[in-house]
């Protein structure tokens, strides 16, 4: 099952963010809390903490501003993006001077705020240990570079750094662009599909020279060359495969 993202909306016109909420909770594997006043919303944020808060500079019990002070000393550390709603200059500039994520105009525009949250989904990591995964980041690195493909090839860190996530959790090959593409486009600030398409691009390059004579020895008849080249989950798999026998 994949990681939850919080988000803790509190505004005073819900009906500005439902749509939005029913949306992407279907589709990004997110929770969504909306509330109305700000001292409510600081109670839910200070038992269940946000991994991104949506907040009117103006709220009920409390202004948007204080509400982002509060959670993130809450949190302890936890990181948190916040994207804040100002309809005055000087509320916008308190949002930017707490490093908020993106700051939006209000009445929120659905498209906008739409946006504002579909990124920053995209540059949360879901929990993922890079620590934990070096070693294996390490070896895949390793096999990568024993079948023939180049080092300097931008797809082959993505490349590596999937089968290494996914040996830490195997899971995450039955979700490979929420779990995989997206974390390490967040990290090394490109998008998915720019993670995807490298990775293509280095698997690709790799199969249209002779260094496809490693591949098939790597992996022997896992792959069949009269099929053509592998996908990228192909090679992921069987990378993962690798690393655990390796």
């Amino acid at each position: 099952m994949l990681e939850k993202v919080h988000i803790l909306c509190a505004v005073r016109d819900r009906h500005a963010v439902e749509a939005i909420a029913r949306e992407l909770d279907d589709g990004v594997h997110c929770t969504f809390q909306i509330v109305t006043d700000g001292r409510a919303a600081l109670h839910s944020g200070r038992q269940f903490p946000p991994d991104i808060l949506v907040a009117d500079a103006i709220l009920p019990g409390m202004d948007g501003l204080g509400l982002a002070d509060s959670l993130r000393g809450a949190a302890g550390g936890r990181a948190m993006r916040i994207i804040g709603g100002a309809a005055m200059p000087f509320a916008a500039e308190g949002f930017r001077r707490r490093g908020a994520y993106r700051v939006l105009d209000v009445p929120w525009r659905r498209d906008q705020l739409h946006r504002a949250l579909t990124d920053a989904l995209g540059e949360i990591d879901h929990g993922i240990d890079w620590e934990a995964a070096h070693a294996a980041y390490e070896k895949a690195c390793a096999l990568l570079t024993e079948m023939g493909m180049h080092a300097q090839l931008k797809g082959f860190a993505f490349l590596a750094w999937s089968a290494a996530l996914a040996y830490e959790n195997e899971a995450r090959l039955f979700a490979v662009r929420e779990r995989l593409y997206r974390p390490i486009a967040a990290r090394f600030q490109t998008t998915p599909e720019n993670v995807e398409r490298l990775i293509r691009h280095a698997v690709e390059s790799t199969m249209n020279t002779a260094r496809a004579r490693g591949v098939y020895g790597l992996f022997g008849n896992t792959i069949d060359p009269a099929r053509g080249k592998p996908t990228n989950a192909q090679m992921l798999g069987l990378l993962v495969q690798r690393l655990r026998v390796s």
